[in-house]
């Protein structure tokens, strides 16, 4: 395989991982309006489904390597900050920011995460911003700002909580790609992940068993939850791994760009989400500035 062909085989990976995890998005808001579930639930059951799928491939891809890292005390620490700073956080404060507003919004406040990685890098590394990434940054906070407000910051078109719970979402995303960085380069990324899937998954259960559940269970809620799970969690995840495998996390970060702009076009048609020039110009001020950021970083 070519350079080339390696480039486009990972960034069209890592598109459709973006088309995937927009799609679970738009799942869980469907899951919510037609069931009234609840966003702990949907993290218990996911988490741990997903979890063991991503454990059972690595456990054949390498039996005797498959302990390594949770016999390391030393791992522990790290493991857990992921699992639950990171995994369970990210998962249930997305599906939370769902549940307050929608799909798109709560997409696309996650997606300013790169925002919060920069801020990481300023003051723990005492690193500072480019004049240009700084500029980003404030061009993204200001599509937020537009997207949630219209211009107007007394009529709020979400709530206060949802805008927090969204940033914090962000804010896991942040923990989730950078506390885990030795362990992966040791232990490997689906086995990092699966560990850190199912430790998740089981602390969320001891607050909100997944056997405990609230809602209808008929065909069309079991295909939800299942999606959102199999297809929006674990599969999504591999096929992400994968693009990692062909193109930098660079590009990675730029092309999964498409789970915003799937929840967002897919939100239009299915809940008649209102989009005005002022949304549309806000939310594509967010992902440009986002794009911009990441490879101003990265660079």
């Amino acid at each position: 395989m070519t350079n080339q062909q390696k480039i486009f085989k990972g960034t069209m990976l890592a598109i459709f991982a973006g088309i995937l995890w927009g799609i679970s998005g738009i799942f869980g808001q469907l899951f919510f309006q037609a069931y009234h579930g609840d966003a702990l639930w949907i993290t218990s059951f996911r988490l741990l489904v997903a979890g063991m799928i991503l454990l059972g491939i690595s456990y054949f891809k390498s039996k005797t390597l498959f302990f390594n890292l949770i016999k390391e005390k030393k791992n522990w620490p790290v493991l857990l900050l992921y699992a639950f700073g990171g995994i369970f956080s990210v998962q249930f404060f997305y599906y939370f920011t769902i549940q307050l507003s929608n799909s798109a919004t709560a997409t696309i406040l996650q997606y300013t995460s790169p925002v919060f990685i920069l801020i990481y890098g300023a003051f723990f590394n005492k690193k500072l911003p480019k004049l240009k990434s700084t500029l980003l940054v404030l061009g993204a906070m200001f599509g937020v700002f537009l997207l949630i407000s219209n211009g107007d910051v007394h009529h709020l078109n979400i709530s206060i909580l949802a805008l927090c719970t969204g940033g914090l979402a962000a804010v896991a995303v942040v923990i989730y790609s950078l506390a885990p960085r030795r362990i992966l380069r040791q232990y490997g990324s689906v086995n990092v992940a699966g560990w850190g899937m199912i430790l998740a998954g089981i602390g969320s259960n001891f607050i909100h068993p997944f056997w405990k559940i609230n809602f209808k269970i008929e065909a069309l809620s079991i295909f939800y939850i299942l999606s959102i799970a199999i297809l929006g969690t674990a599969i999504a995840f591999l096929i992400w791994l994968q693009a990692t495998e062909f193109v930098s996390p660079l590009v990675v970060n730029v092309a999964t760009a498409t789970e915003p702009l799937t929840s967002v076009l897919v939100s239009v048609p299915l809940f008649g989400l209102a989009l005005t020039p002022l949304s549309i110009f806000a939310m594509l001020l967010v992902v440009i500035c986002v794009i911009l950021l990441s490879r101003s970083e990265g660079a």
